[in-house]
């Protein structure tokens, strides 16, 4: 009994410290997917991007290393919706600063005023970022304006949490880089149009390294709590880089960034290189489609037998951080538990 409260107290002060760390150094909200059954962490890599016309041009990034990948900043908009300009804005600023590639979804379900929602777009949000976006909004998977950075931290609404201006909460994020390590990697997106007049062709990765072989460090400070390992789905997002669009009752006109589909290579033999074919589709208006490469990484915790608790306990060579009012009233509860399991001597 003794061992389980002792855990108890450990989960809960880790727990709280997490969340009093996260609130603090970082406006926006861990994104969680639910369906893992296990405690996960999630995100994108990559972001690298080439522009093939319609389809009809082919094209190259060739080796491109980590150290210049870009941030993949995901935006969720509407034409009709006037405070996302504050949340794209916000972004635009920053890319100035250091590189964001910008992927913009528009509503899609239940629309009547957008016209550049997707299903598959829609889809996508609702099963990556639809429990985290509920949180954010007391109880709504999608609304403009959210915004999540490398897949990892979702902001709502277009007000500051936490810094002067909205795009010093972005920064907070940005600055946080991914969780998972990608030091020293390398990658490569090409595009092989099946000819000169047509829209379908191969798009093919590379990786210099399997990401599958790299995860997430012990964020949970203990024994008992470990990866299981990680998990790599080369994402393919086909973008449309201006749509104009003159009815939009935000007033903006010229719409970047817009989502025309995603191809998700699901099960790939290896995620550290491939091809896939693709049907580009059907543009807006000119001739200015681009292909972007995100890398859809996932790391699932899961918790080691019972007998490792006191290990917890006794282990020595690990640090708890500063612990605030919310751990330290936990802490008093639980301490006050202990005399009842006292053996009288």
């Amino acid at each position: 009994m003794r061992r389980c409260i002792a855990l108890l107290l450990i989960l809960l002060i880790t727990g709280s410290v997490q969340a009093e760390s996260d609130s603090i150094s970082n406006p926006g909200l861990r994104v969680y997917v639910e369906e893992t059954g296990g405690m996960e962490m999630s995100g994108l890599l990559g972001g690298i991007a080439i522009d093939v016309g319609t389809g009809n041009l082919s094209n190259s990034t060739g080796d491109v290393p980590s150290s210049s990948w870009p941030a993949i900043a995901e935006v969720y908009t509407a034409t009709w919706c006037g405070n996302c300009l504050d949340s794209e804005h916000a972004i635009e600023e920053l890319i100035g600063e250091r590189p964001i590639e910008t992927l913009h979804y528009h509503r899609e379900y239940s629309e009547i005023s957008d016209p550049f929602g997707t299903e598959v777009g829609d889809d996508r949000w609702i099963a990556r970022y639809g429990v985290t976006n509920k949180i954010a909004t007391d109880g709504l998977e999608r609304l403009p304006p959210s915004a999540v950075f490398n897949g990892e931290w979702l902001h709502s609404g277009s007000v500051p949490k936490v810094a002067e201006s909205l795009s010093g909460d972005y920064v907070m994020s940005l600055d946080t880089g991914s969780s998972l390590p990608n030091e020293g990697l390398n990658a490569s997106l090409s595009w092989t149009p099946d000819d000169a007049n047509s829209t379908n062709g191969i798009a093919s990765w590379s990786i210099s390294e399997n990401l599958q072989d790299r995860i997430v460090e012990d964020i949970w400070l203990d024994d008992c709590i470990v990866p299981a390992g990680t998990s790599v789905t080369p994402v393919l997002f086909i973008v449309e880089n201006i749509a104009r669009y003159e009815d939009g009752s935000n007033g903006l006109e010229y719409y970047p960034h817009v989502i025309r589909d995603i191809v998700r290579v699901e099960n790939a033999v290896d995620a550290s290189s491939g091809s896939t074919t693709i049907q580009m589709p059907d543009v807006w208006d000119g001739e200015d489609l681009r292909i972007v490469l995100a890398l859809e990484w996932s790391t699932i915790f899961v918790s080691q037998d019972e007998d490792c608790s006191s290990d917890l306990v006794e282990s020595t060579d690990r640090s708890i951080p500063a612990i605030g009012a919310l751990s330290s009233a936990a802490i008093i509860g639980i301490a006050a538990l202990f005399p009842r399991f006292r053996k009288d001597v």
